[in-house]
Formats: C-alpha cells, structure tokens, sequence
C-alpha cells in the first residue's frame, strides 16, 4: 500500500503543472490528508493555497475507479439537480493507479439528524433520483439493463459481507471470538436465503439509485445548505436500499431504519414494505462487519491506525449489542 507521504509528493508534483485548471495557485500549495474513519481504500485530500481550497479524493481500486468514472460523467447533473458536491476537475497519479475527482471545497459537517425539515427535503430530492428517466435511461446502457431486487442485494451487502468476513477472519481483532464470527456468518447466510426466496425480491431493480445513502454520507455548511456525497455507487437497484440506509445506522447511532420513519418520508409498494425490513436488518449487520474490515487494514496504517481501530471497535460493539437485542436466538 502506497504511504500517504508518497501520494502527497505525487499530487504536489501534479499541481505544478494543473493547479491553474482548479482556480489555486501552484507556486506553494499545500496538500493535507483527511483522515477516512471507515478504512483506508481510498484516499482524500485537502489541497489548498493561501485564498482556496478543495478536496481531493484518489482511489486504487478497479471497482472504486470505475464508480468514480461514472460519477465524473454525471457530474453537471448530480450536482445540479440532486445536491453532489460540484466537480471542478480529475486528477490521475502514475498513469491512472490512482485517479480520482476534484471537488469545491466545503466547510461543514455531517447532518446531526433527518428530523423535520432536513429529512423532507432530502427525500423529495431522493424521490426525484428514483423517478429520473433520463438518468435510468443512461444507466440502463451503461449497465446492460436491469437485474433484480435480488441481484441488487448480493451486490450491495452479500458479497461485501462474504469478502469482508473472508478478510477478518485471515487476522480476527482480540476482541472477536471464533463463536461471534461463526454467527455473523450465519446472518448473512439467513439473510441470502431470505432474500432469493421471497417473491418481493424478483421485482426488477430498475430504479436510479445513490447506493451509499447513509447519514455519513450527508454534509450540512454554515448556511445550512446540504449536500450528498460519495456518489460512485450511481446504478441500477433498489430504492428501498436508499430509504433503509438514509433512515437507518450511523456510525453515531446504529439504529436501523423502522417501516414507519421510512412511511413518514415517501410511499412503499407491500413488495417494498418487505423488502425493507430484510434491509433493515442488514444495514445493522453492515455495521457489525463493515467496521471489523476496516479495523483489520488499519494496521497496516502507521499514523491513524491506532485511532482508526478504537473507533471501528466501538462501532461494532454498539452495533452488535443492538442486533443481539433485535435479532437474537
């Protein structure tokens, strides 16, 4: 794995040259890394003269590489009609190893909270996304068509939950016993059955979707202005994956997503009011996985590591004291 200083010399090197197309001044940047909680696959930068600043974001993997270069093509319109941060430019690092987008520069911080206002009108702007014709219409092309709701969720939790798990028990935390792994694999076991056994899952997933739709995901500014972010899982899928992730676990707060939260912010199909409690369930299981991964790479990360594996351990242990509580047996 490429060390942070290495990149940071690259990029700097890059900036003689193209600092100019980002509106900065190339003579003395500075190029500072931004510490990512949920792991290490990606990085992100903050770049910055003595009057402007924007924020960089690399990627190594072929997948990660690939969601960015779809979110770089719909960039003018994520921006415009569905809140993305705006794209001023892209950045390649050694032939395209590391490549990614560069966007404006926003002082903020996460939504505290979709309560009142805010969660109305994100889901309004989610409900657009859903219904967009001519954005289904380019993603139909780009992905060959649509698959089903089943589909969509292998995609989008099983295989991620295989691998990771894959991943964690090749170098288990101390505080992960052989009895929790072999229940978490059972869960996602249960959950793959449920899901290519119930007939609300083979409905097509046909549906622009954000794909990454959590709280985390979310960035309020001073004025108030709100913006979603990490839009490099743009597909085809299922909008009731978006709803269970926006209104489900945080990394703050792991609760999942309750029919009627979701119900209080848009209309669900029965076929969807099914689809979502298995979402639901799911996305708390993601919070117990996801964070057991992360805290797995980040020992190979000597400046954050440490800090990283505290608060990965301390998600998952919340989240995992949840879904004993709600899914016990």
């Amino acid at each position: 794995m490429i060390e942070n200083a290495t990149l940071m010399a690259r990029v700097r090197s890059h900036l003689k040259a193209h600092a100019h197309e980002w509106g900065l001044d190339a003579a003395d940047p500075s190029v500072d890394p931004i510490l990512n909680w949920g792991g290490f696959v990606n990085r992100s930068f903050r770049v910055s003269d003595c009057r402007t600043s924007v924020f960089l974001k690399l990627a190594s993997d072929s997948g990660v590489k690939q969601g960015l270069g779809r979110w770089r093509q719909q960039a003018e319109v994520l921006a415009d009609s569905y809140h993305a941060p705006r794209m001023l430019g892209w950045l390649e690092i050694d032939a395209g190893s590391f490549c990614g987008p560069v966007f404006e520069w926003i002082e903020g911080g996460q939504a505290a909270g979709l309560d009142g206002a805010l969660g109305v009108e994100m889901s309004r702007v989610i409900q657009d996304l859903h219904a967009d014709a001519e954005l289904h219409a380019w993603l139909a092309h780009a992905d060959g068509g649509a698959q089903t709701c089943a589909h969509a969720y292998l995609r989008t939790y099983h295989d991620r939950f295989v691998e990771d798990l894959a991943f964690v028990e090749a170098d288990p935390p101390p505080f992960v016993g052989p009895d929790r792994l072999d229940r978490m694999r059972s869960e996602v076991v249960l959950l793959e059955k449920k899901v290519l056994r119930s007939a609300p899952f083979q409905e097509p997933a046909d549906r622009p979707v954000h794909g990454d739709l959590w709280l985390n995901n979310t960035l309020v500014d001073s004025a108030g202005r709100w913006y979603l972010l990490d839009w490099d899982g743009l597909s085809l899928g299922d909008p009731v994956a978006d709803w269970a992730m926006l209104f489900g676990p945080s990394r703050e707060r792991p609760q999942p997503a309750t029919e009627g939260v979701v119900l209080s912010h848009t209309i669900l199909s029965p076929a969807e009011r099914q689809r979502l409690s298995v979402y639901a369930r799911a996305s708390l299981l993601d919070w117990v996985i996801d964070p057991l991964a992360d805290w797995v790479q980040a020992g190979s990360e000597p400046e954050h590591g440490a800090q990283v594996r505290m608060a990965n351990e301390r998600t998952h242990d919340r989240a995992w004291q949840l879904y004993q509580s709600l899914h016990g047996r």
